[in-house]
C-alpha cells in the first residue's frame, strides 16, 4: 500500500487496492447455477433479466444455449469507482451465458461470465483494453445480481452451494 502525503497541507491520501486494473490475461470467472426449470425457461427468464438491467441481447442461439449481450456502459460511482484513481474514462461490460444439461443430470445449468472493456489509463490513453471479469471485483457482483434476479424470475433457488458459501455469505 502506498501513502502520499502533501507536505504543508496536512493531507494524506491512501492508495491501495485501487492501484491496478483487472488482469489482462486469463478467462473470466464463471458463475454456474443449476435449476429444475427447462432450458427454454432459463433462457427466456435470463433474457428478461438482462433487458430489465439495461443489457441488449446481441446474440441469441437457443439451439446452442448461448445468450450474449452488447457492451453496456457501467455507471461511474457504482461499479467503476474502483478504477477512478487509475484514470479510467469509460468502462463497459458484456455478459455471456451458456445454458445446457450435463448428461446423466436431471438439472439444467446456466454458466454466466463477463468481459470488461475499459478506456484509459496511461500509456494506453484513448485505447480500449479488454479484461476478464474476475471473482471479487465490483463487476463480478453485477453478475451475481443477475443470477439472483434469474432465481426470482424462475421462482426457484438454484443449486450452487459453493457459490453461496464463497461469495454470498461473506
Amino acid at each position: 500500500m502506498h501513502r502520499l502525503t502533501l507536505v504543508g497541507l496536512g493531507v494524506s491520501l491512501l492508495l491501495g487496492a485501487c492501484s491496478t486494473l483487472p488482469p489482462k490475461a486469463g478467462y473470466p470467472d464463471l458463475i454456474e447455477v443449476r435449476f429444475k426449470a427447462s432450458r427454454d425457461s432459463i433462457i427466456e427468464a435470463f433474457k428478461d433479466v438482462l433487458y430489465s438491467n439495461g443489457y441488449a441481447v446481441a446474440t441469441f442461439s437457443p439451439d446452442e444455449g448461448i445468450v450474449e449481450t452488447d457492451w453496456k456502459r457501467v455507471k461511474k460511482g457504482v461499479s467503476c469507482c474502483v478504477y477512478v484513481l487509475e484514470g479510467v474514462k469509460d468502462a463497459q461490460m458484456k455478459v455471456t451465458a451458456y445454458v445446457g444439461k450435463v448428461e446423466g443430470d436431471t438439472l439444467n445449468y446456466i454458466k454466466v461470465q463477463g468481459i470488461l472493456k475499459v478506456l484509459g489509463p496511461r500509456p494506453w490513453d484513448n485505447e480500449y483494453q479488454i479484461r476478464p471479469v474476475k471473482e471479487g471485483s465490483p463487476y463480478y457482483k453485477e453478475l451475481e445480481k443477475l443470477v439472483l434476479e434469474l432465481e426470482g424470475k424462475l421462482g426457484e433457488k438454484g443449486k450452487y452451494e459453493d457459490f453461496k458459501k464463497n461469495v454470498l455469505l461473506k
